[in-house]
């Protein structure tokens, strides 16, 4: 089968609706592939930026101990290969194209069902994970109930919570239903009351064992627009490669996963935690193209997020910087730029499929026009702020990279 025709099938199926979405009917599909869904160690990272950030680090430092690692991003929608990382990498065309194949052979043995979409590429999805021979699969859920096929790899090995927005109870929930279903263990970077109560009564009705990141202990030792090396409990000497805030809550998550992990009895040397921390790229989290003029990607979604982003700006840049900035978002996340404070916005770039009245503002109907104006700003000495969804802030980053 070549790689048009593998997405002609895939696009034959039609998408869910809201409520559409079938577990019974997608473990049925798992079932027929094989039962793809069950005998690998599984991991649930709840979606967003803290997640996505969280399950590209986690899968960096299994990978560095030597584990292959098969990471599903649902969060980064259904569409062709974008579903699944395979040891960091979309699947190769053969291997998308042979997996195709066998889905289609595993439908045409349930006529009578009638799949939608999304199951079929989160069955297809666990199938190149099974064929990939993955030691791990690490499931970047969706928060929204509609979307939860998370069900499928349960009960899971480790259930990790990054920070949640008090305001976000769709994805403390998803965490709690994952808890909920049977895990060994849960590691949770929330602190605050209504959240780590609603985690902690989860864990004791699944007598799972909670470990809560503790800030206190994580210790800048240096940083730099680019690196930022830290110590953590009674560790020094780990990096990542951004100061970002968010991504510094994650790291600590990360290391804590992998104490996790190795309470299991699985073996996860020191060195490949910091070694995978230090490695990880691609996170969508938090990127600096220039310093002067500034331009920074990040894929900050909500008011906390962008608190966070600004707090990182403050610390890295002096007040010698000028204050006057350009936005590249979509056109969902404008109301989120309120919350530059005394920072002047001289322009808006936006991602829309129908053009602002703002006369403010630059209409993008494409992701590659939006990274063609700010391009075009950061060669004027403009300074462009990019942020937005972790998709958004993804694809922005890569054509930025072809420019």
């Amino acid at each position: 089968m070549k790689y048009v025709n593998s997405l002609k099938f895939m696009n034959s199926f039609p998408k869910a609706m809201a409520e559409g979405i079938s577990i019974s009917r997608t473990a049925e599909l798992c079932s027929l592939l094989g039962k793809v869904n069950i005998g690998t160690n599984s991991i649930f990272i709840p979606g967003g930026a803290s997640g996505h950030a969280t399950a590209v680090m986690l899968e960096s430092v299994i990978r560095a101990a030597g584990y292959k690692v098969g990471r599903i991003s649902v969060a980064e929608g259904f569409d062709s290969r974008s579903i699944v990382y395979l040891d960091g990498v979309p699947a190769q065309i053969e291997d998308y194209n042979s997996a195709v194949a066998e889905l289609k052979s595993a439908t045409l043995k349930s006529p009578e069902t009638q799949f939608c979409a999304e199951e079929t590429s989160f069955a297809l999805a666990l199938l190149l994970c099974k064929l990939h021979a993955s030691n791990y699969v690490i499931l970047e859920g969706m928060t929204t109930s509609a979307y939860d096929l998370s069900s499928l790899c349960a009960p899971y090995d480790l259930v990790v919570a990054p920070p949640i927005n008090g305001e976000q109870e769709e994805a403390c929930r998803s965490v709690c239903e994952a808890i909920k279903r049977g895990v060994r263990e849960v590691v949770s970077g929330n602190q605050k009351k209504q959240i780590y109560d609603k985690i902690s009564n989860a864990c004791v009705g699944a007598g799972a064992r909670l470990t809560v990141t503790s800030k206190q202990s994580f210790k800048v030792e240096s940083a730099t627009g680019i690196n930022l090396t830290f110590s953590y409990g009674d560790r020094e000497g780990y990096s990542i490669k951004t100061p970002s805030m968010l991504q510094r809550e994650c790291a600590m998550l990360v290391i804590d996963s992998a104490l996790a992990i190795r309470r299991s009895g699985i073996k996860l040397p020191w060195a490949s935690i910091t070694s995978g921390l230090a490695s990880a790229t691609s996170t969508g989290c938090f990127e600096i193209f220039s310093a002067s003029p500034l331009a920074i990607i990040d894929s900050s979604g909500t008011p906390d997020e962008i608190e966070r982003l600004i707090a990182t700006l403050d610390e890295i840049f002096t007040n010698d910087d000028p204050s006057e900035i350009a936005v590249c978002i979509p056109a969902s996340a404008i109301e989120l730029t309120e919350s530059f404070g005394k920072r002047i916005i001289t322009k808006y770039i936006v991602l829309s499929p129908e053009e602002q009245t703002n006369e403010n503002y630059i209409t993008c109907k494409t992701v590659k026009k939006c990274a063609d104006e700010v391009f075009s700003l950061m060669r004027k000495g403009e300074n462009v702020i990019c942020f937005g969804s972790v998709g958004f802030a993804l694809a922005l980053r890569a054509e930025l990279y072809k420019k």
